[in-house]
């Protein structure tokens, strides 16, 4: 069953993580994700602009000379939404927010957010439960191993004990103990193998979670969206749609 959860998420942040090819070697930022977005009644907008425009506003961007006016930022009304999500109104999330026209001008609100990542949030969490589902048991493989191992070692005293008896009826007894001294090497082999897989299973886990977006071991908002008013409580409402090819 561990092995078809992590399947199962793998599949998930594969079909979910539509990205731009990063300059570098360095992983894409993570408001690269699903550049695709579909606004409404199947309008689709390509944010492949802005997702470049914004990458080289930061540290890595190109020098230009002195004279030479920087690229125009396109796409202008969406903005980079960042922050962990607080609760849920009418299936919008709350989010106290960073929200930002560029990465040096940014504003803090409180805001609405519709159509949220519940999926990458959900994957995040499902991610979080199988690191602890992993570590108990590379715990409990390795107090297997410990156990049968130290079962095996005297069923193998028992088996020279018992050979080297006087008595016949009882040197008959070696050849059962160490039958059942192999029978135990191989369970702490075995308890072995399945304690390996299982930290190949946990470090998939862990990258995987280096490619969903957190603060201090919770999910954190990290996108691009489209202010669309305030509602009549004054609080700000904005939309990042919906992923092309992936459920939210």
């Amino acid at each position: 069953m561990k092995y078809l959860c992590l399947f199962l998420l793998l599949a998930g942040v594969s079909a979910g993580a539509q990205t731009n090819p990063a300059p570098t070697n360095t992983p894409p930022p993570f408001y690269s994700r699903q550049p695709y977005r579909v606004m409404g009644v199947g309008k689709m907008v390509d944010l492949t602009p802005l997702i470049q425009w914004w990458t080289n506003q930061g540290p890595q961007a190109v020098e230009l000379p002195l004279n030479a006016a920087r690229p125009v930022r396109p796409l202008s009304a969406w903005k980079r939404i960042t922050g962990v999500p607080t609760g849920v109104v009418d299936a919008a999330w709350v989010v106290p927010a960073e929200i930002g026209n560029s990465p040096t001008d940014q504003t803090n609100e409180w805001i609405l957010v519709k159509n949220p990542p519940v999926a990458e949030a959900a994957q995040y969490e499902n991610l979080k439960a199988l690191l602890v589902q992993y570590q108990n048991q590379i715990a409990d493989d390795q107090r297997k191993q410990a156990d049968y191992t130290k079962a095996a070692k005297q069923n193998t005293d028992l088996a020279t004990q018992t050979g080297q008896s006087y008595s016949k009826s009882i040197r008959w007894n070696a050849s059962y103990y160490t039958q059942l001294a192999g029978q135990n090497r191989a369970a702490a082999a075995a308890a072995l193998a399945d304690q390996k897989a299982t930290e190949q299973l946990l470090e998939q886990a862990r990258q995987l979670l280096k490619t969903i977006p957190s603060v201090d071991g919770r999910y954190q908002l990290d996108c691009f969206a489209l202010p669309l008013g305030r509602n009549a409580k004054g609080q700000l409402i904005f939309d990042p749609g919906v992923g092309y090819g992936a459920g939210q």
